[in-house]
């Protein structure tokens, strides 16, 4: 029965690329959607796989834990509780004493609660509520889940396709073929619903801007800030300076495009510095206590990818005197000689080529730019949630993982720069030559 739900949430998504307005656009031919959705699923599979080979893997990956309690919560569906089971995924009356059944059955509910960085409760509560779609099967979940991000991608590649015509394949091949990219939003993750919610704010964004139904979009904008909000609040945090600077220079394009993006950060880590004075703990204390909680948890696990965590300070000097590192180790790391499994393998190879992607611009630069606007946009963001991360994450596998929107932002910052005609010109007069 498992295998005949998926069967058919797969033909479903298959349905939707290529009968929806949805997908419905001549600037990708549709086989190459159906190549990249297929490699999605792929990725879903390999994941299922990977973190299947054994108990300990399997109890310890997100992927199933995260499954596992909203099954818990389902259940109350199941035993005929349907009061219990709305209390559970709406938090309504949620302190209510007959719940305790179930919160004793579920592990990650309360996990990290106590850490406003990060929270589980709302994907947990998302899945258990597509279980009632998919009678609560996992495979079910897997392809709606990885559906929801491949269509986050997508409208992620129209936008920026929109600004920039020219670059219509090399913005499709970073966005769903990345090797990251595609396999840490093909699961039951995080960061496949945060890359909708992401997505849902840059689409729904620039149709508001241009007058297309203004208030449904506002709406729905409002939604997608609250999904990122109760996942990850400081995505919103980093999120917020480049688009209010984008909306800024949209009003008044005039305006030279450093001084808006250099404003909103200023502003922005200010009040990240002073945020002591107003919260019960300060963002930078709370990077500290996320980097503890990860350094403890690998130690506990023994983790073989735990390396020195950055020792910083929770203050606004220290924090800018160890960015740099935080972003080369979320960036470049782990590099060859830190390999000890196939995963990491594969991360470094990726590493690899940014970093030749990155001498690529140095020798082949742009001479300028299509929409200074949104480089300025692409780099304060990735580079903000390098620093985050890279702070807070000691753990190389965790940040190849964590690292993913970021990275796909970066990787769209850095096309923008690279000379891409005078590379084809190149190689032309060089295969020319040859023959």
């Amino acid at each position: 029965m498992d295998y005949i739900i998926t069967i058919i949430f797969i033909a479903l998504s298959f349905y939707i690329i290529n009968k929806t307005l949805i997908y419905n656009t001549k600037s990708i031919p549709k086989l190459w959607i159906n190549i990249a959705f297929s490699i999605k699923l792929l990725a879903a599979m390999a994941m299922i796989i990977i973190y299947s080979r054994s108990e300990k893997i399997k109890s310890d990956a997100d992927i199933f834990r995260y499954y596992e309690d909203s099954e818990v919560i389902f259940s109350a569906l199941q035993n005929g509780e349907p009061i219990a089971y709305l209390q559970l995924i709406t938090g309504i009356n949620s302190d209510d004493s007959s719940l305790d059944k179930y919160y004793i059955q579920i592990n990650n509910f309360e996990h990290q609660e106590e850490n406003n960085l990060t929270s589980n409760r709302l994907f947990i509560r998302y899945i258990a509520f597509l279980s009632i779609f998919t009678l609560g099967t996992y495979g079910g979940i897997v392809v709606i889940t990885s559906f929801l991000a491949f269509t986050g991608l997508w409208w992620i590649f129209l936008f920026f396709y929109s600004k920039l015509k020219k670059l219509k394949w090399v913005i499709f091949g970073i966005v769903f073929f990345t090797p990251s990219i595609v396999y840490w939003t093909s699961g039951i993750l995080k960061e496949s619903l945060l890359i909708l919610a992401i997505s849902l704010i840059f689409n729904c964004g620039n149709y508001a801007l241009q007058g297309k139904h203004p208030i449904k979009r506002i709406f729905i904008l409002i939604l997608a800030f609250t999904v990122i909000f109760n996942i990850k609040p400081f995505i919103l945090l980093i999120l917020a300076p480049p688009i209010l600077a984008y909306l800024w220079l949209y009003f008044r394009p005039t305006q030279r495009a450093l001084i808006p993006y250099f404003m909103m950060f200023f502003i922005a880590f200010s009040f990240v510095s002073e945020s002591g004075t107003y919260m019960d703990i300060g963002i930078y204390d709370l990077l500290l206590e996320k980097q503890l909680q990860f350094t403890e948890l690998a130690l506990s696990e023994d983790s073989g990818s735990l390396v020195s965590p950055i020792m910083f300070q929770a203050n606004s000097i220290s924090i800018a005197t160890n960015s740099p590192i935080a972003i080369i180790n979320t960036l470049f790391r782990p590099m060859f000689w830190e390999v000890n499994n196939i995963m990491a393998l594969f991360a470094s190879v990726e590493n690899l080529a940014i970093i030749i992607l990155i001498l690529l611009i140095i020798i082949f630069p742009r001479n300028d730019v299509d929409d200074p606007s949104l480089v300025w946009f692409t780099f304060i963001f990735s580079i903000s949630f390098f620093i985050i991360i890279g702070l807070a994450t000691p753990v190389l596998g965790a940040l190849s993982r964590y690292r993913v929107i970021g990275l796909l932002f970066f990787l769209l910052g850095l096309i923008q720069l690279l000379d891409i005609e005078k590379i084809k010109n190149i190689i032309s007069r060089k295969l020319i030559t040859k023959k």
